[in-house]
């Protein structure tokens, strides 16, 4: 009887059923009003965390980066003693880094197709201790497409590849070590972009799920087989955009590595600074020196330049270089710059 006499008073007051619906309208307004309110204080340039990038919708998203195979002999089961964020040293530049576990002497192979771009092994010093972190053996990949990967620590006179040397996934390149800051034998690995910063790695026996990421404390039994034959790896270049953070974009790529032979006079470096100084700068500055070589270029009426870049056999010899373009003021001044480029320099 009670439900009936609802639904009868209901039928005779039709008034209310107008209320109602206007009130279920009110309380949908009122829940797009707090949707459109968050909206409207959401950060038009939201912060991505590390190892994320923004896309043109306004939504950070994971970076995908090209995927590789655990840096061991096929079928060695790898321990991964310390991942990405690693407490005791994979930080800032170095935050997606891996450690594996192996014993001295036991092979290092090639995650990934690549052409070697530098080399140490000539160092037999190893402590727990920062002061030695520069007396790390190690090789260092290029993967031609603005990747490089990194195996340290290696022993002494564990580093078995020269640079320019093509080599293949799973082809032998050093033997595990204790050299430099390292407290006991192990790799230290990572795959790193053109300003060295490090990037995560995914690899093929971490994938489950989706989800190839090396984990802490996970094992991980390689399937990295030997390749045979592999095409060749062109090394990377710099983009156009590579200097855009200081208002240059360039013509086209720069090689990072020149192979200069006696008859060529300099590089020719193009390109449009958007910025305000009259001039831009070229720096370069050996690996292991603390002088900078400096190169300062007018800038035209439409921001554009045009520079051939001397590097004179009797300055730059064979070896590695610190490279950045800036814009300068009338003096040829420059603001400062915290990380730079690398380039190696190829001589007959």
């Amino acid at each position: 009887m009670r439900a009936v006499g609802k639904s009868q008073s209901a039928a005779a007051h039709p008034g209310w059923e107008r209320v109602a619906k206007r009130g279920r309208i009110v309380v949908l307004l009122v829940l797009l009003a707090i949707v459109a309110g968050c909206a409207t204080f959401r950060s038009p340039s939201p912060v991505c965390l590390a190892g994320a990038q923004l896309d043109k919708s306004g939504i950070c998203r994971n970076q995908v980066t090209p995927q590789h195979k655990i840096p061991f002999r096929e079928g060695y089961s790898a321990e991964v003693t310390q991942g990405f964020h690693g407490y005791t040293s994979h930080k800032e530049d170095l935050a997606f880094a891996v450690d594996f576990a192996c014993e001295e002497g036991t092979p290092v192979v090639a995650s990934r197709d690549g052409v070697v771009w530098s080399t140490r092994g000539d160092s037999n010093v190893g402590c727990s201790d920062p002061e030695c972190v520069e007396e790390a053996n190690y090789v260092v990949l290029d993967h031609g497409d603005g990747t490089y990967t990194s195996y340290y620590h290696l022993q002494h006179f564990g580093a078995l590849v020269q640079p320019g040397e093509q080599v293949c996934a799973g082809q032998l390149v050093g033997l595990c070590g204790n050299t430099g800051f390292s407290s006991g034998s192990h790799l230290h690995f990572a795959q790193s972009n053109l300003a060295g910063v490090t990037l995560p790695v995914r690899f093929e026996e971490a994938r489950r799920a989706g989800y190839a990421f090396p984990l802490p404390r996970a094992t991980y039994a390689s399937r990295n087989a030997l390749s045979l034959t592999c095409d060749d790896t062109d090394y990377s270049t710099l983009p156009r955009d590579a200097f855009a953070h200081q208002g240059i974009f360039l013509e086209k790529r720069l090689p990072t590595v020149l192979e200069l032979g006696q008859g060529l006079a300099g590089q020719r470096i193009e390109g449009e600074y958007r910025g305000r100084f009259p001039n831009i700068t070229i720096h370069r500055r050996a690996v292991g020196s603390d002088q900078w070589e400096e190169t300062c270029v007018p800038v035209d009426e439409r921001g554009r330049f045009d520079a051939l870049l001397p590097w004179a056999p009797g300055e730059f010899g064979a070896g590695y270089y610190f490279f950045m373009i800036t814009g300068s003021d009338a003096e040829c001044g420059s603001p400062g710059w915290a990380w730079s480029y690398r380039v190696r320099v190829d001589r007959p």
